[in-house]
């Protein structure tokens, strides 16, 4: 299924057509368009976090290589302690996602196919173009304009030094402070993303967000096939791995919500509200050359890079290969990191 919604990068620059001034007023116009980028950012986070539920539509043309590709997806989304619950009709590919924040089904209706697997982090949903805004990104007012018939705040958008996302576009608010859309270049693939008929507070049953297969489907249960288990604590999972479990000293606030042993890895899962901080280690050397910035972390070597938001830190020590994935900024991140060495 291919369900294009791209994680929470918020991200987009406009290139703003005002007349030249001279460099001390430009200054100031930079301070002053700032300021109210941001004070529009958080009006924007504050109404999301206020809501129960959101309901709407998204549509996205991606452009990549000279091919257009097209989805239009119908989400609501209802908050939920720990991981959302959600519900996902992909119209372009006939297919499903729900998840009731611990179990999450893929109905694939054209093939007659579900998957079933344990919800270990959040589904993709529209949550991801709101939160991070303001930790990863410079935002800045650059106007009004017309978007798909509303009257919109411009916002420009662009990476603060704190990711190497290589993003440029535009972010568009609506005055009710909800994102209306986005446009935006992300390493020269070009993606135009539209929002209709989003409304906040919806009434929304729980039976939404279970999902019983329909007869006949051949049903991959994920979880059993790769025995996944789940302990409170690192001292609990460690007695059922064969190389030493490496956890953090410093977690930048983020707290421990389980420990997950499959396969021969461990996935320890941090949150701090609905963020949640990644690391992943095996026995798996590092393969390969590694597209990435290579940084030394006392006696180890680490490769750091960007995506989606969130800044990826890889390295090895003795036997085991680290895998770490925060919505941080690179410094934060790589104090993770040190404080596992």
């Amino acid at each position: 299924m291919k369900l294009k919604l791209l994680a929470f990068i918020l991200m987009a620059v406009i290139i703003a057509g005002c007349a030249q001034h001279s460099k001390s007023s430009a200054g100031k116009y930079a301070s002053n368009a700032s300021v109210m980028g941001v004070k529009i950012a958080r009006k924007v986070q504050r109404n999301y976090e206020s809501a129960r539920s959101v309901e709407g539509m998204e549509n996205l043309t991606l452009l990549e290589g000279g091919i257009t590709y097209n989805d239009s997806v119908k989400f609501i989304i209802k908050k939920n302690k720990g991981c959302n619950k959600i519900w996902m009709y992909d119209i372009s590919h006939n297919a499903y996602l729900i998840s009731n924040g611990t179990y999450t089904w893929i109905y694939d209706k054209n093939r007659n196919t579900v998957e079933v697997t344990k919800t270990l982090v959040h589904p993709p949903d529209y949550a991801r173009y709101i939160e991070g805004l303001l930790e990863l990104f410079n935002v800045s007012y650059a106007g009004n304009r017309t978007f798909n018939g509303m009257r919109c705040f411009v916002l420009r958008i662009v990476p603060n030094g704190s990711t190497n996302a290589n993003v440029y576009g535009y972010m568009y608010i609506t005055h009710d402070y909800k994102v209306a859309g986005l446009y935006f270049n992300l390493n020269g693939t070009i993606y135009n993303i539209v929002f209709r008929n989003i409304r906040y507070n919806v009434s929304v049953n729980d039976t939404l967000f279970n999902f019983t297969p329909p007869k006949g489907a051949k049903v991959y249960r994920v979880l059993e096939q790769i025995k996944i288990r789940k302990y409170r604590t690192v001292s609990e999972a460690q007695k059922h791995v064969r190389f030493k479990i490496l956890a953090p000293e410093y977690t930048a606030g983020y707290e421990l919500r389980g420990v997950y042993t499959y396969s021969g890895t461990v996935l320890l899962e941090y949150t701090k509200g609905s963020g949640e901080m990644l690391i992943k280690e095996s026995v798996m050397p590092i393969a390969g050359s590694i597209s990435a910035e290579k940084v030394e972390i006392g006696n180890v070597t680490a490769y750091v890079w960007s995506s989606n938001g969130r800044t990826n830190v890889m390295f090895q020590m003795s036997n085991t290969t680290v895998l770490v994935s925060a919505p941080l900024n690179r410094s934060e991140t790589l104090r993770v990191c040190r404080s596992m060495i």
